[in-house]
């Protein structure tokens, strides 16, 4: 009877106690995973997310020619920008091109309304302001969204570490998605701010390892990214 009284008393308890063991097991087991698949979200690289690998990036901006990549975009805006005085330049900063030959400039982050506006004054082929500078043709080689041969095409210069640039980036974006084919944007590098020039080297580079449309994801991403100190800008790219 006593052996008995024991193995009613022993058994359930020991069940209990296993089952406890299990579910702590497991929650365990759980909280490790989770805390790596949170740990690899926080390590990827903005150019892993567009399907480049950190050292492929490294690589490739180690080896980019960043002097002879200066010069041509210092070239490009130069000419861009002839007739607007150093004083008021300031990104970004766009050109409207009709497939008629006629041009008009945008200066600033333009709200959406006023950019349709200047784009149905180049439709019409009469501008309020036509533009004086003399932006070099657009070519496969640029970045681009939409076909070359658009009626429209916007050529924007425009800088990753430029508010106005990233509101801008919006709107350009809705009237292209919104145009059924009638509107192009162009993407062209004006580094105006600090660590500016670093991100469109590894944009460039993503363009290089990835393409066009990773270009364009990534450019968006690097948008988000917030100012740091250099160092760590790198290890977020």
């Amino acid at each position: 009877m006593e052996n008995d009284k024991k193995q009613k008393i022993t058994t359930p308890t020991a069940i209990i106690v296993a089952g406890f063991l299990v579910m702590l097991a497991i929650l365990i087991t759980s909280g490790r995973s989770n805390s790596k698949v949170d740990s690899s979200k926080e390590d990827k690289t903005l150019s892993a997310q567009v399907g480049v690998s950190k050292d492929k990036l490294a690589t490739c901006m180690s080896n980019i020619d960043k002097d002879a990549l200066s010069k041509s975009i210092g070239t490009s805006v130069e000419s861009a920008m002839k007739a607007v005085p150093e004083n008021q330049r300031g990104t970004p900063y766009s050109v409207i091109i009709g497939k008629n030959g006629v041009k008009t400039e945008i200066r600033g982050a333009d709200s959406i309304e006023n950019v349709k506006k200047l784009i149905d004054e180049v439709n019409a082929g009469k501008v309020t302001n036509e533009y004086k500078g003399e932006i070099s043709a657009v070519t496969a080689e640029d970045h681009i969204i939409g076909s070359i041969d658009a009626p429209i095409v916007i050529v924007e210069y425009s800088d990753y570490e430029c508010p106005y640039c990233k509101a801008f980036q919006a709107t350009l974006n809705k009237l292209v998605t919104e145009s059924n084919g009638n509107i192009a944007w162009v993407y062209r590098h004006w580094p105006i701010h600090q660590n500016s020039f670093e991100k469109l080297v590894a944009a460039e580079c993503v363009s290089q390892i990835k393409g066009n449309d990773a270009f364009w994801k990534y450019s968006e991403l690097l948008f988000g990214l917030l100012k740091t100190s250099a160092e760590t800008v790198t290890d977020q790219l």
